[in-house]
C-alpha cells in the first residue's frame, strides 16, 4: 500500500507542477503517459464506494487543475464539443438501460465510472488541445509509455519477473481459475495491462504511432529511441500470442503501405526485411505462427475452441435478446453480462457451454445495452473515423499524415472489438478515448491555422521531437 500511495503522490505532484509552471495544456502528455503505464494493480480499495486506481487519481487531479487553471481552446468555442450530442445520446441510453438493469447497482456504478474515466477525459482534451504540437507530444507519451511497458514485458518473458507482482493481487475478468473465464497461458506477457490481449491491443495502436513519429524525428537519438521502441513493440506483441491484435496490426501496416507517405513505406520495407530475416534465422517463430494459424481452424484444439467460442457467443447473445423486445432495445444493463449465467449447447460439439467470459466487446455492448446501445457506439466510432478520413483527404500533405494515423488506429481498434472485451476497461480504452478526442480536434486546429502562413507546417516541423523520450513530457 505504501508503494501505491507514493506513486499517487508523485503523479499528483508532477501534474500540478507542470500545469502551474508550463501551463495546463502541457500537462496532457504526462497525463497520457501515466494512464498508459500505471497498472490496474496500483489501486487503493474504498469499500462500498469504488477502487481508487492511479489512473483515477490522475483524472481527479487533471479535473481539478482544469477547473482551477485550465486554458481553454479559443477555437473550441466555435465548434463546441465534437461528437457531443452523440455522446449525450449514448450516455442517456446507458441510463435507460441501467433503469431496466438486472443488476441495477452494478450498472449504475459502471455508468458513473464511464463518465469519470472516459467522458471527462474526452471533454477536457477536446476543450484544451489548441496546438498541433500538443497532439504530437501526446503521441510521444503513448509511445514512451508503451516502450517502458515493453521493457517490463521483456523482464516478464526472460527473467520471470513481473512488475505487477510489486502490487496487491487484483482479480480481473480474465483471472485464471475463475469459472468459465479465459485462462491466461503462462508464456503470454501482459506487462502492466490486465491481460496479454489488452497489452497487444495497445501495441497494435502504438506501432503505427511510432512509425509516424519516426518520420518527424530529427536527431540520431530520437531515431534510435523510436527504432528500438518499434522493435520492442513488435517482439512484445508476438509474445502476447494474441491473434486479433496480430491481424489488426497487419491491417494497419497494409493501410500505411497503401496510403502513407514514401518515408513510412521505406520503414515498412525495412520491417519486412527484418521480419523475413527473423523467420529464416529463427524457424521456431515461423512454426509458432503456422501452428497458430492451423490450430485456429481446428475445433479440437484450444485455439480452435476459442475461435469458435466467439461465433457461439454471438448466437447466444442474439437468442437472449430475441426473447423480449424491451431487452432487444436496452439490453440487460451495463456490466450485466457476467451476472446472467448464460449456458447453451455448442452445436459443433454437443457439449454444454457456460458463457461467463464475453470475448467480444460488440457482443457485450449488444447484451448489456441492447441493439440501440450497440448502434450508438458503432456510430460514435464510425463518425470519428470518418472525421479522420476527411482530414486525411482534405488537409495539405504535410498535415494530413496524422489524420491517416488516427484513421488507422480507429479502424484497428474497431476490428479488435470483435474478438475481445476491450471497451470500458484497461489502459487501451484510455488510449482510445484520448485518440478519439485529438482525432476530432486536430482537423479543426489545422483548418483554423491554414490561413496563417504555414502555421501548422511550422508546428509539425518544430515538434519533430523537441526532447526525446519521457523527458519531453
Amino acid at each position: 500500500m505504501g508503494l501505491i500511495v507514493a506513486i499517487d503522490l508523485v503523479v499528483v505532484g508532477a501534474l500540478v507542477a507542470i500545469a502551474l509552471t508550463k501551463g495546463f495544456e502541457q500537462a496532457l502528455p504526462l497525463f497520457a503517459f501515466i494512464l498508459i503505464l500505471a497498472p490496474g494493480e496500483s489501486t487503493i480499495p474504498l469499500p462500498g464506494l469504488f477502487d481508487l486506481t492511479t489512473q483515477r487519481v490522475a483524472i481527479m487531479t487533471l479535473g481539478v487543475l482544469y477547473c482551477a487553471v485550465g486554458n481553454r481552446n479559443v477555437e473550441a468555442k466555435k465548434y463546441g464539443v465534437p461528437l457531443g450530442y452523440l455522446l449525450l445520446f449514448t450516455l442517456g441510453w446507458n441510463l435507460v438501460s441501467t433503469m431496466n438493469s438486472v443488476v441495477f447497482t452494478t450498472s449504475l456504478k459502471t455508468v458513473f465510472s464511464n463518465i469519470f474515466d472516459f467522458y471527462l477525459v474526452y471533454y477536457i482534451f477536446t476543450k484544451t488541445v489548441s496546438d498541433a504540437r500538443t497532439v504530437h507530444r501526446i503521441l510521444i507519451a503513448f509511445v514512451s509509455g508503451l516502450t517502458i511497458c515493453c521493457v517490463f514485458g521483456w523482464c516478464e518473458a526472460y527473467l520471470s519477473w513481473r512488475i505487477v507482482d510489486l502490487f496487491p493481487t487484483t482479480a480481473y475478468r480474465f483471472t485464471p481459475g475463475q469459472d468459465g473465464l479465459m485462462e491466461d497461458a503462462g508464456d503470454r506477457i501482459r506487462s502492466t495491462f490486465p491481460h496479454a490481449i489488452l497489452f497487444a491491443n495497445g501495441l497494435a495502436l502504438g506501432i503505427p504511432m511510432a512509425l509516424y513519429l519516426l518520420t518527424l524525428a530529427k536527431s540520431s537519438l530520437q531515431k534510435v529511441f523510436l527504432g528500438v521502441s518499434i522493435l520492442l513493440m513488435f517482439w512484445n506483441i508476438y509474445k502476447t500470442m494474441s491473434r486479433g491484435p496480430w491481424l489488426a496490426l497487419v491491417i494497419s501496416l497494409i493501410l500505411l503501405l497503401l496510403l502513407a507517405q514514401r518515408k513510412i513505406r521505406r520503414y515498412l520495407l525495412v520491417i519486412a526485411v527484418l521480419t523475413i530475416s527473423v523467420l529464416v534465422i529463427r524457424p521456431g517463430v515461423w512454426e509458432t505462427l503456422k501452428n497458430t494459424y492451423f490450430e485456429t481452424f481446428d475445433p479440437d484444439s484450444a485455439r480452435g475452441e476459442s475461435y469458435e467460442y466467439r461465433y457461439t457467443l454471438m448466437r447466444v447473445g442474439r437468442e437472449a435478446l430475441a426473447k423480449d423486445l424491451g431487452r432487444a432495445a436496452w439490453g440487460f444493463g451495463p456490466e450485466s453480462f457476467y451476472y446472467l449465467g448464460f449456458t447453451g449447447e455448442d452445436p459443433d460439439t454437443g457439449h454444454t457451454v457456460k458463457f461467463d467470459s464475453c470475448d467480444s466487446a460488440l457482443v457485450e455492448l449488444m447484451v448489456d445495452t441492447g441493439y440501440i446501445g450497440l448502434l450508438l457506439v458503432i456510430v460514435l466510432l464510425s463518425k470519428a473515423t470518418l472525421v479522420s478520413w476527411w482530414g486525411f483527404m482534405r488537409l495539405p500533405k504535410r498535415e494530413n499524415s496524422i489524420c491517416l494515423l488516427f484513421f488507422i488506429n480507429l479502424v484497428a481498434y474497431s476490428f479488435m472489438m470483435m474478438s475481445v472485451m476491450n471497451f470500458g476497461w484497461g489502459q487501451q480504452t484510455h488510449m482510445l478515448w484520448m485518440i478519439l478526442a485529438v482525432s476530432v480536434v486536430y482537423p479543426h486546429l489545422a483548418g483554423a491555422k491554414a490561413s496563417s502562413k504555414n502555421d501548422v507546417v511550422v508546428a509539425s516541423r518544430q515538434t519533430g521531437w523537441e526532447v526525446a523520450g519521457v523527458a519531453s513530457l
